[in-house]
């Protein structure tokens, strides 16, 4: 008696570290991620794609500079949650702000043009 398919792909996808990532605007300039990722990924799995995301949402809105007003975890679900506040130059907290071209590294336009990962794994 081997394993049914379904249960084989759901044995997978915790293997492979499935994440699945929601985004909700809260005003023009601020959005909330909120990360939900499979055992396999761990908390830091969790936080890493909410960051990647918060990231790639920042450039989709013809941001760059953006910082955390509020974080939250989870680790019974292994979920983050972020609230994510973009800024522009004049801003108080401009100078100290992150940077999400950064924050994505070189390869920043094919990660932003690859959008939301579904994954813990880096790719």
């Amino acid at each position: 008696m081997g394993i049914k398919p379904i249960g084989l792909a759901i044995l997978m996808l915790g293997l492979a570290g499935c994440a699945v990532t929601k985004v909700q605007p809260l005003t023009k300039t601020s959005f909330a991620v909120s990360t939900t990722a499979a055992p396999a990924c761990g908390q830091s799995g969790a936080s890493s794609v909410a960051n990647k995301v918060a990231s790639i949402e920042v450039i989709k809105r013809g941001g760059d500079k953006f910082y955390f007003e509020e974080a939250r975890s989870d680790y019974r679900i292994i979920e983050d949650s972020l609230v994510v506040q973009m800024v522009g130059p004049g801003h108080p907290k401009y100078r100290i702000a992150f940077s999400a071209r950064e924050e994505l590294g070189p390869n920043w336009k094919e990660i932003v043009a690859k959008g939301t990962p579904n994954t813990c794994i880096e790719e």
